[in-house]
């Protein structure tokens, strides 16, 4: 990226011959008139260099990096249907439930645009497992589901959801969580979650 940014500078010493040059404060070849010229040349550096900066900073403030986090499907049980962790970084709707319904937390940028929500695990029977990536204001009210993944029995988990736009750009005053839970299950179902991941671009 080309800033164009360049300097000219207007002082150039002519030297000094002795017994030929008296030095003197005036004229055309004087202390006075040389000094400010290295003063009008010093301004226009100084002036070089915020232009300079302000370039790199503006630049700096629009640089984006695509990063990516992935959570482990520990899931912190809501209401009185929780899901089964006893199996290290699995959650399972529990074999004696006709439902499940946890949550975990996501750690995010305090700038940036949520690319993508992907979901790994299996389902099968007659319910459908929903998994949301939810955000909610720090100073509490209602949640709002940033974008959604439905899986369907006895079907391969569904790709990667991209949230819409107007909900893709990360608040930095709310928090973001995943919320798991089943939908019409039946007590002989199996829905198993392995992981989450959650893509993003960082802007600094």
């Amino acid at each position: 990226m080309a800033f164009d940014i360049s300097f000219d500078p207007t002082f150039k010493h002519t030297p000094w011959i002795d017994a030929v040059d008296r030095v003197a404060a005036g004229g055309d070849n004087g202390f006075n008139i040389r000094f400010q010229h290295l003063e009008a040349d010093l301004g226009t550096v100084g002036s070089r260099f915020t232009a300079v900066s302000e370039a790199l900073n503006s630049l700096a403030t629009t640089a984006e990096v695509a990063r990516s986090v992935n959570i482990a499907a520990v899931l912190s049980t809501v209401g009185t249907a929780g899901w089964e962790i006893s199996q290290a970084g699995e959650a399972s709707k529990p074999s004696d439930a006709e439902e499940a319904q946890g949550a975990v937390a996501v750690l995010l940028p305090a700038s940036g645009v949520i690319t993508g929500f992907r979901a790994f695990g299996t389902c099968s029977g007659t319910g459908k497992l929903k998994v949301d990536l939810v955000r909610r204001k720090l100073t509490g009210g209602a949640e709002k589901n940033v974008v959604q993944i439905v899986a369907q029995p006895d079907q391969v988990f569904p790709p990667e959801r991209t949230p819409a736009p107007a909900d893709a750009l990360i608040d930095p005053e709310a928090s973001y969580f995943i919320h798991a839970h089943t939908d019409g299950a039946a007590m002989e179902d199996t829905m198993v979650l392995t992981g989450f991941q959650v893509r993003y671009k960082e802007t600094h």
